[in-house]
């Protein structure tokens, strides 16, 4: 194995480990539930749906996830993939065995300024890092907010939930904020999206493909919320997968497991996801942090996206953390986007 991949299946074992409802800051914030019968709702099991090895440890466990989701070559991940998922987000308490589970918002609040940032954790949609840890998640909010920025973290549902339930759950909280702006003392018109790997191409693909559209399934029933502007004014991808061509098995996380395996269905699922696809000078202002030297997203994509938004016109601060693995931490990127962000705001 790598050594950046051994140090990536640490990281992610020690998440797995991570203890189950612990705060990320001294003070827990405010959980906002935002959305009470959410699309994709049932009592179904989960597990029935999964194809989990019992016997997997979970250092194993983040080992195989890790190997499964990097890389263009194509394999069967699902087993690697579902027990992950299982041993982070299921065992350990944060989300159900059913699909029962809700999207929310993790509130960090300032005492005055009116702009806002919704923050998308990564875990390359078989978990979210900012579950027990409070990476890219509290810690993040910590800096905004000693920029006079509020937070909210968003915990969008992943795997077993299929596309475009994640996307969804961010369209949702960008609604239930602006609705509840007055309350909440925020300008509707300063909310700016954050997206960290996985919750980069959360955030990319709301703001190219979902936004201002209906992807609702057919048997949902929408209420007053889902009628409201879904509109941010600036999105921030940090170390994103905005193409899954270098992530093939990462398919495994997010569409059904058969559409994947079959070859033909599987160029077309990463048609579908190459999100330069849907570049449009008239998107939100972007802001795109790399690492030159990421392994496990890549760089060649991230590249050929910047570059064609660029050429189409589009207001998009291209940032190379030089050197830098997948990962790395606010001090590589954080005055750049400061100074981008408050151009947005301002």
């Amino acid at each position: 194995m790598h050594p950046l991949r051994r140090v990536l299946a640490l990281l992610l074992c020690a998440v797995c480990l991570a203890l189950p409802g612990r705060p990320a800051l001294a003070d827990a914030p405010a959980r906002l539930e935002i959305w009470p019968e959410p699309a994709g709702f049932c009592a179904d099991s989960k597990l029935t749906d999964m194809n989990i090895d019992p016997e997997v440890s979970p250092f194993a466990a983040a080992i195989a996830f890790s190997d499964a989701i990097v890389g263009p070559d194509y394999f069967d991940a699902e087993s690697a993939i579902d027990t992950y998922t299982y041993l982070y987000e299921i065992r350990t308490g944060y989300e159900a065995e059913t699909y029962e589970d809700r999207p929310w918002l993790e509130a960090f609040p300032v005492p005055e300024g009116d702009a806002a940032v919704i923050i998308l954790p990564g875990g390359g949609f078989a978990c979210k890092t900012a579950d027990g840890s409070g990476r890219e998640g509290a810690d993040v909010a910590a800096l905004l907010n000693a920029c006079g920025v509020n937070a909210f973290v968003l915990h969008y549902r992943a795997n077993p939930y299929e596309y475009p339930i994640p996307f969804l759950d961010l369209q949702r909280a960008v609604r239930f904020l602006r609705t509840n702006a007055v309350s909440l003392h925020l300008d509707p018109d300063k909310l700016a999206l954050l997206g960290f790997s996985a919750g980069g191409t959360v955030a990319a693909t709301f703001d190219h493909v979902i936004r201002g559209g209906d992807f609702f399934p057919a048997d949902y029933v929408p209420d007053a919320i889902d009628a409201a502007d879904d509109a941010v004014c600036a999105v921030a991808l940090i170390y994103p997968a905005l193409s899954f061509r270098d992530n093939v098995n990462m398919l495994f996380a997010l569409f059904d497991a058969d559409t994947v395996r079959a070859a033909e269905s599987r160029v077309g699922l990463l048609e579908q996801t190459e999100l330069r696809r849907y570049l449009s000078p008239g998107a939100a202002p972007e802001f795109v942090a790399y690492g030159t030297a990421d392994e496990t997203v890549g760089t060649a994509e991230t590249l050929r996206y910047c570059g064609d938004a660029l050429a189409l016109g589009c207001d998009l601060t291209a940032f190379a953390a030089e050197g830098q693995a997948h990962g790395f931490g606010p001090d590589c990127y954080w005055d750049a986007y400061r100074a981008w962000l408050d151009r947005v705001f301002s």
